[in-house]
């Protein structure tokens, strides 16, 4: 199988790997670009003549299709396995609920991770109670999905 089109970001990147994953998970090939540098590559002219945020990861297929946003490349990239794709949904429901997840992963969880983890790391400064309270929403938001789990399988679908 060819690849559908390249993915344009850092190796180890989690945005990047989500959809990596993807594709893996679907035997679709994907092209990639392991010597990708963020805050340089991603500021090059010709990157921000296609990719006009500059925002990573990128994805481009056939005719010039562009994207930007790992969420939405990913569910593009699961759409590639046609009608029968285990990860879109067998029902618009089903659908709805996936994308549910999706955004409250993006608008949600990641920042609240984001801001208990990166102080540690030393990516951004250690404000004890910022920190504190994104750890607290961490903690609440995972409760919320282990309380899902604790009769399901899967958060959509059995």
């Amino acid at each position: 199988m060819a690849p559908i089109g390249t993915l344009t970001g850092p190796m180890g990147n989690p945005r990047n790997n989500k959809v990596r994953i993807v594709a893996q998970f679907l035997g679709i090939e994907l092209n990639t670009t392991p010597d990708f540098v963020m805050n340089v590559d991603n500021k090059k002219e010709e990157y921000i003549a296609k990719f006009p945020t500059g925002k990573v990861p990128a994805f481009e297929g056939a005719n010039d299709f562009r994207l930007v946003d790992s969420s939405a490349i990913a569910y593009y990239v699961a759409s590639q396995a046609g009608s029968n794709s285990p990860l879109l949904g067998q029902t618009a429901e089903e659908t709805a609920e996936i994308l549910q997840y999706m955004f409250f992963a993006e608008a949600d969880f990641m920042p609240a991770l984001a801001g208990t983890l990166y102080p540690i790391f030393g990516f951004m400064p250690y404000i004890k109670p910022a920190q504190q309270y994104s750890e607290e929403q961490c903690f609440r938001f995972l409760g919320v999905l282990d309380a899902i789990l604790l009769n399901k399988t899967f958060l959509v679908g059995e």
